[in-house]
């Protein structure tokens, strides 16, 4: 009986689990509330996560953000949206993707790095309805893109396929 107490201890996860940034803030976050990230929860299943797991792709100030929207959203599920399926964001969903354009990158490469779906799409989104009425000098600009064209072939582009354009 004492074997089989110790066994499901063992396999039993961590109330909390300690993510530590790569500028070595440390935040001490629920399991229930962590396992939102794929990674995490990989890691506290596989048992890697009982000291601190360390997270050197993400610094202290963004994964704040990401602690922010996993304890907002807690242990909730997706709300339901299909796949592929645009959905309205909630006014605090808009707040809170209302930051510079490099912290929103930042944001995005965390969420990817965690495996966390929903702050994906929602950095993604946000991303989206930034450019989706911009002219296409605006998002290069935007993404920092240089034109691979001379403004001759660019001209003869637009002059070929000019509705794509309107």
């Amino acid at each position: 009986m004492a074997a089989e107490a110790s066994a499901s201890a063992a396999v039993e996860a961590p109330k909390t689990v300690v993510l530590k940034s790569s500028d070595g803030e440390e935040f001490e976050v629920e399991s229930v509330v962590a396992i939102q990230s794929e990674m995490i929860k990989n890691m506290i299943e596989d048992g890697c996560a009982e000291s601190s797991v360390p997270l050197p792709n993400v610094v202290g100030s963004v994964l704040a953000k990401v602690v922010e929207y996993w304890n907002r959203h807690g242990s909730r599920k997706a709300d339901g949206a299909a796949e592929g399926e645009a959905k309205e964001l909630t006014e605090w969903e808009k707040e809170f993707v209302k930051v510079e354009k490099e912290e929103l990158f930042e944001l995005i490469n965390a969420a990817n790095f965690l495996s966390t779906k929903p702050l994906l799409d929602l950095c993604c989104q946000a991303v989206a309805d930034t450019i989706k009425d911009m002219a296409v000098e605006d998002v290069r600009d935007y993404f920092g893109i240089e034109s691979d064209f001379t403004p001759e072939e660019e001209a003869k582009i637009r002059h070929d396929i000019s509705w794509a354009f309107e």
